[in-house]
């Protein structure tokens, strides 16, 4: 059998209705749409829900022993019925080269302030080695050689690695534990050959497979494999398709409260909530409950809603300007207009955000103890930290906080000079005086604020690198 896309996911689901069934489903790809989809199907094969409490087995993946999954699969329903056994997060097919996406997710993730799932999708990378989120430290994975990494993993070890343990850190006590290792794919291969029962059907759940592997072949040609994967890039095409998918999710969610949405709205929602399926399902339903018996959910309804809070916004505008991103910086400076911010209560949280830039760019240029420029956050926690405490006093405002809140602010006071950081006060304040009484549109006058500390800097870059 072809594997099926997201697009033909219809026609399996209707020949499932007609009584077309395999004796296993594999899904793989974007977590939400597996979970929608995983759930879709079982509606289908256990149609009468009482019969579905009895009937259904649901296994968590990260703590499957895949023996007794097989065992469960050859054996007859103790009710006579059609028996279901779905794996939810399997690794059966897992292999090092879903290694490097598990990072990716886990960082990405971790960039999004979700531990809990940083946790998983690095727990499950580790596993592939035979490591724990607890053997991070032990194994000294920080310091490991590169090539060591690449045998680990099989990618190139990365730059940053600094996250890492603030996720091991943060999540003390509640790391999934790795199953024990077996042969599961043989395991079910065998079981597959030798025949299962008519009435036993399994559906694997997973946000990768490899597709190289002898099980997936297998179940392509004998059974159903459905891709879900999402280009999750930034390129062109990558947004395009992320698109399509969240805008097939708003208007799928809002149909089942027979609502829809303004279309200039649609776009607006998408950019705020950003490419996170579950998020978006969850802000549609939002948007249909809150608007009673009407039927069109206006702007004036999403802004009310679905509008991020000040603090927020102006958090990700200090985080992009912080990380020299013109292009976020703008969005974000544009969000922030259409929720009606006052664009002084802005240039108030720049010029906060400055002056701590400052502070630090000044401890940097200092002398001793000298502060290495990309620095891994390892040895600024337990070395240069500590000594800058000692030396300027542990009371000193730049040195408070967490240690990697401090470290990162150190990352990016290394992206300026002291010279163009004070510009960049100079420049804040001429564009104070001007929002004050130039007369010109306001959130205009913030842009070309940005344009002039960002740009700049942006175009000496391109220029060194072509040089």
């Amino acid at each position: 059998m072809a594997i099926y896309k997201r697009q033909e996911v219809a026609t399996l689901l209707k020949g499932v209705e007609q009584g077309k069934t395999v004796p296993v489903y594999l899904l793989f790809g974007e977590r939400y749409l597996c979970q929608e989809i995983a759930n879709d199907l079982v509606c289908r094969l256990l149609p009468d829900e009482a019969q579905r409490v009895n009937s259904l087995k649901a296994i968590d993946g990260d703590q499957e022993e895949m023996g007794a999954t097989v065992n469960m699969f050859k054996t007859y329903s103790l009710f006579g019925t059609r028996q279901v056994i779905r794996v939810m997060d399997s690794q059966i097919l897992y292999s090092k080269v879903v290694a490097s996406g598990l990072w990716d997710k886990a960082r990405k993730a971790w960039g999004g302030k979700e531990t809990k799932k940083s946790l998983r999708y690095l727990a499950q990378m580790l596993a592939l080695a035979d490591l724990t989120p607890g053997d991070w430290e032990k194994e000294e994975m920080v310091a490991c050689a590169p090539g060591r990494w690449q045998e680990l993993f099989g990618f190139a070890k990365p730059d940053e690695l600094a996250w890492v343990a603030e996720v091991c850190t943060a999540s003390e006590g509640s790391s999934p534990t790795a199953a024990p290792k077996v042969d599961g794919a043989e395991l079910l291969m065998a079981a597959l050959e030798a025949g299962v029962p008519s009435g036993n059907i399994l559906i694997l759940v997973a946000e990768a497979a490899d597709k190289r592997k002898k099980l997936f072949k297998y179940l392509e040609k004998n059974c159903a494999v459905v891709d879900l994967s999402v280009d999750t890039g930034s390129s062109s095409a990558a947004r395009k398709d992320q698109d399509g998918l969240l805008k097939d999710i708003v208007q799928q969610s809002l149909a089942r409260f027979g609502k829809r949405l303004e279309p200039r709205a649609l776009p607006v929602l998408l950019e705020r909530v950003g490419f996170h399926p579950v998020a978006v399902a969850m802000e549609a339903e939002k948007l249909a409950l809150s608007v009673g018996e009407v039927e069109t959910i206006t702007m004036d309804d999403l802004n009310a809603m679905v509008g991020r809070t000040r603090e927020e916004a102006l958090y990700e505008l200090n985080e992009a300007f912080g990380n020299h991103d013109l292009g976020a910086s703008l969005t974000i400076c544009r969000r922030l207009q259409e929720n009606g911010v006052h664009p002084l209560i802005v240039v108030a949280g720049l010029r906060n955000f400055l002056r701590k830039l400052l502070l630090v760019r000044a401890i940097i240029e200092q002398p001793a103890p000298a502060y290495p420029e990309g620095i891994s956050y390892a040895a600024f926690q337990k070395g240069l930290l500590p000594q800058l405490q000692e030396s300027l006093g542990p009371q000193q405002k730049a040195l408070g906080g967490h240690p990697f809140a401090v470290y990162k602010s150190f990352q990016q006071a290394e992206r300026f000079t002291l010279a163009a950081l004070k510009q960049a006060q100079t420049d804040l304040l001429a564009a104070e005086y001007r929002l004050k009484g130039s007369g010109l549109p306001e959130y205009l006058i913030l842009e070309d604020f940005l344009f002039s500390v960002l740009q700049v800097r942006e175009r000496a870059r391109q220029s060194s690198m072509a040089g």
